[in-house]
């Protein structure tokens, strides 16, 4: 199976009845304990060789990534982050020269945004892995579910850095690859205050995280709404040193991917200017059920959705 036939065998086997709210193709499971009180829950993993090699990462950037990962989801769905659970895999007995600098760069991105450490376990593995589960709150969760024929189609900062980064590394010495590519890939930044944001005007009619890429996960949103999608190439921000493949299929940005109806634009120049920050309009959602760019020379490219499949070997 490829990572979405999996996600779709799992369905039945989750439980999705109240308290439940949602759970299924979310960033987040959310579970109603008030009228307006939802429990987030997420849960994220580095595994070594498949999401990091530690001859271009510290323990401390393995911290940090594994937190901002997580926190990555609780933005997604609108959330305040408050309790973490860490499993700690290693091949070889904890010790405090690696341990001490990973979970300090845990706790301070954990800290940043207000959540904490509170537990977990460890297990010997043949490789070293990492899981944070990650607990959260919100009055008002952002789903997948909920993009409308012409809404808008938004993304919170230029895309493609951890791609290229990825991509450079392969061929390229640690040292000469530009630091925002670096930055892009080692240190993504969660977006937790946009989220509440987003969540709190109740303006966003959908979201998600970047972290397999921008066609496929514009796609997840699609599919759930039983819509399609049209993207402006030229509207597209991209890192400085990635490419529009890079932008377009490469995972991990951790950027947030929102979309909001045409009669709330005014809120998100509100946003900008109260974060003094800018957000970018890179497309609309359509009727029919497929994915288009629309290239710099105004031709129309019907696209696949394209980005990141643990499972697939093709």
């Amino acid at each position: 199976m490829t990572e979405k036939e999996w996600i779709t065998y799992l369905k039945k086997h989750l439980f999705e009845k109240p308290p439940v709210f949602k759970t299924y193709n979310e960033d987040c499971t959310v579970i109603q304990k008030e009228e307006q009180e939802f429990l987030l829950i997420t849960t994220d993993a580095l595994v070594e060789t498949i999401h990091f090699k530690l001859d271009y990462y510290s323990f401390f950037d393995l911290g940090v990534k594994l937190a901002n990962s997580n926190l990555s989801d609780i933005a997604a769905c609108g959330g305040e982050p408050e309790w973490a659970l860490l499993t700690l895999g290693s091949p070889i007995p904890v010790d405090v020269n690696w341990a001490e600098p990973f979970l300090q760069g845990l706790n301070q991105s954990l800290n940043k945004f207000g959540a904490h450490l509170v537990g977990g376990d460890t297990v010997k593995s043949p490789f070293f892995f990492f899981n944070l589960t990650l607990f959260g709150k919100t009055n008002f969760p952002i789903l997948r579910k909920g993009a409308k024929e012409g809404d808008l189609i938004f993304v919170s900062r230029p895309l493609g850095g951890s791609s290229a980064f990825l991509r450079m590394v392969k061929t390229s010495p640690l040292k000469e690859i530009p630091e925002n590519l670096k930055k892009a890939h080692l240190y993504p930044e969660p977006e937790i205050i946009l989220g509440k944001e987003l969540s709190s005007k109740n303006l966003a009619t959908s979201a998600i995280d970047i972290s397999d890429g921008l066609l496929l996960d514009l796609w997840r949103i699609c599919e759930e709404n039983s819509v399609g999608a049209e993207l402006l190439q030229e509207a597209i921000p991209i890192e400085p040193g990635a490419t529009l493949e890079d932008a377009l299929s490469g995972g991990e940005d951790y950027a947030l991917l929102f979309t909001v109806s045409p009669s709330n634009l005014h809120q998100i120049g509100e946003i900008e200017t109260k974060l003094k920050r800018k957000f970018f309009c890179i497309g609309k959602i359509l009727p029919e059920k497929d994915l288009y760019l629309v290239s710099e020379k105004k031709e129309r490219l019907k696209l696949k959705p394209k980005g990141f499949d643990h499972f697939n070997f093709k």
